[in-house]
């Protein structure tokens, strides 16, 4: 490591965890989140996890997180379900101030060749086609406490799609891990505020939800080395505050502040 520089000896030697650290794993956003994902699910005994993509437009994002899941999984021995959601048309028909018109337009982002994106696709992830405000409660009627959602992208844009997104976090406390990992693609621009957009919808929904709060992600960017990424302030945490595991005492031995610290760590919860 001292011939190499610490970023091309993990390039090269590296494990996933490793190179996710450093940045160097493509759509850093997503493998951190995914990771979170599979963290927490092992860390309260867990064996799957469901991440989601909403905005899939021509799939790039969600083919990154197709090629990534199995470096996790073989890092976590955590499986991840990944499901992505797009209306295939592009952006819903805009509906005032609050979903950006200076921006985007109704239509922006079309999916195109879905079948060819499904064959890239392979079967390694679910696509979930149509308006979100239609399919997001039939999703939720399908999940299983046995995969949580861990982690939720969202990437549509416009207001009205990410207030309907979000939904899936009212879902009962069981279906969704008792922390979500969360990116918001849409919320770093200089028309951005809380009163338009993904930033409204988040507030909203903080506003809705007494035991269900959104806030940034505050352990970025720990001891990362690289301390300013532009994608840290997209990054979010869901806290399900109703979950069991947030209202009982964990089942282990009293620690000193060493061991304690160790415990941290070693199950990746800084």
């Amino acid at each position: 490591m001292r011939l190499l520089g610490e970023e091309s000896w993990t390039e090269r030697y590296g494990d996933f965890r490793q190179k996710e650290r450093l940045g160097l794993i493509q759509r850093q956003s997503y493998a951190y989140g995914m990771l979170r994902a599979a963290d927490v699910a092992r860390y309260f005994g867990k064996k799957s996890a469901t991440v989601i993509e909403f905005g899939v437009a021509a799939g790039a994002g969600l083919l990154n997180m197709t090629e990534i899941a199995p470096l996790i999984e073989e890092e976590t021995d955590v499986e991840l379900r990944i499901v992505g959601f797009d209306t295939g048309a592009g952006l819903p028909q805009l509906r005032g101030f609050k979903d950006h018109p200076e921006l985007w337009s109704g239509g922006d982002f079309a999916t195109g060749d879905r079948e060819a994106l499904l064959q890239k696709v392979d079967g390694k992830a679910d696509i979930v086609w149509g308006n979100i405000e239609e399919t997001i409660a039939p999703f939720v009627r399908r999940l299983a406490p046995t995969a949580p959602i861990g982690f939720i992208s969202v990437d549509v844009d416009v207001y009205s799609a990410t207030k309907a997104a979000l939904r899936c976090l009212a879902a009962p406390a069981e279906l969704l891990a008792p922390a979500v990992s969360m990116y918001f693609d849409d919320v770093g621009f200089f028309f951005a505020n809380e009163w338009c957009g993904e930033l409204a919808a988040i507030r909203e929904f903080n506003d809705d939800h007494d035991l269900r709060k959104i806030d940034e992600d505050r352990s970025l960017p720990s001891a990362r080395p690289k301390r300013a990424e532009p994608w840290y302030r997209s990054m979010y945490v869901c806290h399900v505050l109703d979950h069991e595991f947030r209202n009982k005492t964990r089942a282990r031995g009293e620690l000193t502040m060493t061991a304690h610290h160790e415990f941290m760590s070693s199950s990746h919860l800084y």
